[in-house]
């Protein structure tokens, strides 16, 4: 008997797949079905390692990888994702599949097979390598975007971005140059799409590029208060929350 973790944060492609892996052994025993990286990370601490976890890749909370940086995962691992080919490449040579959104029946009792014929032994050592290699495609961070301005398109280096701002349920850039555009990404996106080392989400309405902070205030009860180029006419307070995250950034960020 097979036992299946999912890792999964939209609620109808767990149940999907769920009935599926039923539906193709009716023995597989589903011990669990979580949503977020701090329920797994919870749940990995507390219990047996199942045979198999069947992981998304981006889960509300961050990417999955995460828990392999915590925790020594034991069991074997599919991971789900719906865009990511270079992971389709590094899962194939190691011999651990993927799931690849929408799910099709065939792969996943391929998928299924392989993890079966994997189960007693002990060699995991392609876990690694085939994480180093998805994180390499996770690491490419956006280098550009194509906003519409007036009547054209014009493209917008992210080297050349001050900050990104959400106003009225509208979110927009701010070149150093003072050039605003509308986007049509929301900032929590953009949290996934952007250079950590040089962007910082300090609240919910700004996420700043390293090199537009000018100045930076202590304000009341542990918060801050930021100070942009190009100046903005909003007084920008940053939680006592996040401002630990964003010294802490500041100062490996330069």
């Amino acid at each position: 008997m097979l036992s299946v973790l999912i890792i999964e944060d939209e609620i109808p492609n767990a149940l999907r797949l769920k009935e599926m892996l039923l539906k193709l052994d009716n023995t597989i025993e589903i011990i669990g079905q979580l949503q977020t990286i701090r329920a797994s990370m919870q749940w990995l601490n507390e219990n047996k390692h199942p045979d198999l976890i069947c992981m998304d890749i981006r889960l509300t909370d961050g990417l999955s990888f995460e828990l392999f940086n915590q925790l020594e995962i034991q069991s074997q691992v599919i991971f789900i994702t719906a865009y990511d080919e270079y992971a389709l490449r590094a899962f194939e040579v190691n011999g651990i599949d993927y799931l690849l959104k929408p799910l099709e029946a065939a792969k996943l009792e391929n998928s299924i097979r392989k993890v079966k014929n994997m189960i007693g032994k002990a060699d995991h050592s392609g876990m690694q390598e085939i994480l180093q290699k998805i994180e390499i495609k996770e690491n490419v961070y956006r280098s550009r975007f194509l906003v519409s301005y007036r009547d054209m398109f014009v493209p917008v280096i992210t080297a050349d971005i001050a900050y990104f701002t959400s106003e009225n349920k509208k979110n927009y850039l701010t070149t150093h140059q003072g050039q605003r555009y509308m986007i049509e990404q929301t900032l929590e996106e953009l949290e996934h799409e952007l250079n950590p080392q040089d962007f910082f989400r300090i609240s919910r309405q700004y996420i700043v590029s390293v090199r537009s902070i000018h100045k930076i205030y202590q304000s009341f009860n542990g918060k801050l208060k930021i100070e942009l180029i190009p100046a903005n006419e909003d007084s920008i307070l940053v939680s006592r929350d996040r401002s630990a995250g964003l010294k802490k950034w500041l100062n490996s960020s330069f």
